[in-house]
């Protein structure tokens, strides 16, 4: 009974600061205990589970392997074949192959406001591709752009 009794002596003589600095100590040494004891379960876990291959694992290994060894078991008949290579994939593809053919007209008439045309029938189709000419695009400055929306706020506010 004296170790009891010389404990509370003990404490009783420490003052708040000594009492707070001890139990966070305490409370310090518990947690690195708990942290080493976690690790130690991880560790087991991940060696367990490097050890053990499930259904899964061998199922992808399978088709790894197996992946370059066969050719496709899909047979295509000519059908799907040309289907396949005229597919477009892109959009850079669909652009380079659009269509690019117009009409041919043998004589085109105005008449009122309406506009006849007569259909070339033995040459129906062309390609346009060579003959449309390339629009420039003009873009006009910053500063004139500014000056036109300025003109518009303007126009905005004396209408409004």
């Amino acid at each position: 009974m004296k170790l009891f009794s010389d404990i509370w002596e003990f404490l009783k003589t420490l003052n708040f600061v000594d009492i707070v600095f001890f139990f966070a100590v305490l409370v310090l040494m518990i947690l690195i205990v708990t942290l080493i004891y976690f690790i130690k379960i991880n560790n087991d876990e991940d060696s367990k589970s490097v050890k053990e291959e499930t259904a899964e694992m061998k199922i992808v290994k399978e088709i790894q392997e197996n992946i370059g060894k066969e050719e496709p078991t899909i047979k295509f008949t000519e059908y799907e074949k040309d289907q396949e290579d005229k597919a477009i994939i892109s959009y850079d593809e669909l652009l380079n192959k659009k269509s690019n053919y117009s009409l041919n007209y043998e004589k085109e008439e105005m008449q009122d406001d309406l506009s006849i045309k007569k259909v070339d029938l033995d040459n129906i189709m062309s390609n346009q591709a060579a003959t449309t000419p390339k629009v420039d695009v003009r873009v006009i400055s910053f500063a004139k752009e500014e000056a036109f929306l300025q003109a518009l706020k303007q126009l905005q506010k004396e209408l409004g």
